[in-house]
């Protein structure tokens, strides 16, 4: 039977817009080399949830899984 480990990680959310050939095109910051990072591990991201704390701040939370190994 596959058993598996889970990762779940807070991921501040930076966003922001360049103009390029008058679209608007939205940036996420490190984002995606975050995810690399976590898939060279072995990390598969499940799912994402945005949540915004009582201060204001918006964070977007990362769910990972990936096959545990015998130890």
């Amino acid at each position: 039977m596959i058993q598996w480990e889970y990762k779940v990680i807070p991921m501040r959310t930076r966003i922001h817009s360049n103009n390029i050939v008058g679209s608007t095109k939205p940036v996420i910051e490190d984002v995606q080399s975050d995810l690399d990072g976590w898939g060279k591990e072995g990390w598969e991201l499940v799912g994402v949830q945005d949540t915004t704390l009582q201060d204001g701040r918006r964070f977007t939370v990362a769910y990972l899984k990936r096959q545990k190994h015998p130890t």
